[in-house]
């Protein structure tokens, strides 16, 4: 008996909660037919807000591509540039669609406020880059490819990113000079103009021509196509030093061909004054050694 009993009390208990299941099911179902009665319109429209802006951030970037582009800015700006006015727009995008879809974004936006407080707060000096870089697009005093000098640090720009320029040496190293730095110490561009004074110091010996000697160099500039005031060019001696007669001489080349008659004007030049007799001097001294015997004599003839 104890044991019908109980078999029924369990089929009651398997019953009731099978039909507690049943009513938080259709409960659950009336709540989200009433959600999308009253909000179906909203998600409607918050997904069409998402998907048109979608596309209008993709038009706007390639906009700022094609800007920057016909700008000549190098694809290193460009990429960079394109990426933060997508990315903002999206942002602005998204909260637009949560908000027409009645997702409450007053407090994420706090919350997001806060946050991006606090952040700036322990990354000032990361901010600063970021800001820094900004200016660094805006201003243009470089582009990816031109031979600079930055506090010590010399080579080809590499490329500019978001916190830091990256720049590649003679040795082949690549040194990460953070932006703040560049903006606030002196950058010396030498492909920032498409040509370039060459400064060649020249040393002849005091016993020489320096007639000869210049006539020597104007023949070894005007031979090289590559210089383009071979017959205006500012030459002539600069100074008399301890040792020699130092002469000047500035021709103008392309940026891009500097190193290149740089090395080949030096070889020219020791070949022919080899070749003419005109000596390129180093430092001397002259020492006057005295035998004792010589000193002593010297000695005796003072007294």
């Amino acid at each position: 008996m104890s044991l019908a009993v109980s078999t029924v009390e369990a089929a009651n208990t398997v019953t009731a909660d099978v039909q507690q299941q049943v009513t938080q099911s259709v409960s659950t179902l009336d709540h989200l037919k009433n959600f999308t009665l009253d909000h179906g319109p909203d998600l409607i429209y918050a997904i069409i807000i998402f998907v048109i802006g979608l596309y209008v951030a993709k038009f706007v970037k390639n906009i700022v591509c094609k800007m920057m582009a016909h700008a000549n800015y190098d694809h290193a700006v460009i990429t960079f540039v394109s990426q933060l006015v997508y990315y903002g727009l999206m942002t602005i995008v998204l909260i637009s669609a949560l908000n027409k879809a009645g997702i409450p974004t007053n407090s994420f936006l706090a919350a997001f406020g806060a946050f991006g407080l606090a952040v700036g707060l322990a990354l000032q000096s990361n901010l600063s880059n970021f800001a820094s870089g900004l200016l660094i697009l805006i201003f243009k005093p470089f582009k990816a490819g031109d031979w600079v000098a930055i506090g010590g640090v010399e080579g080809s720009i590499k490329g500019i990113q978001m916190l830091n320029t990256s720049v590649i040496t003679k040795d082949n190293k690549t040194v990460f000079i953070p932006n703040s730095i560049i903006t606030s110490t002196q950058v010396t561009n030498s492909s920032y103009l498409d040509e370039r004074y060459i400064s060649f110091i020249f040393d002849i010996s005091y016993n020489n021509d320096h007639h000869k000697a210049i006539a020597i160099l104007k023949e070894i500039f005007k031979a090289d196509h590559r210089i383009h005031n071979a017959d205006s060019m500012e030459i002539g001696i600069k100074e008399f030093a301890d040792n020699s007669v130092r002469i000047a001489a500035y021709p103008k080349v392309r940026s891009h061909d500097y190193l290149a008659v740089y090395y080949a004007t030096m070889s020219k030049v020791k070949d022919a004054f080899d070749k003419n007799g005109i000596d390129i001097p180093y430092p001397q001294r002259v020492v006057y050694i005295q035998k004792q015997e010589d000193i002593l004599s010297d000695a005796i003839d003072k007294k």
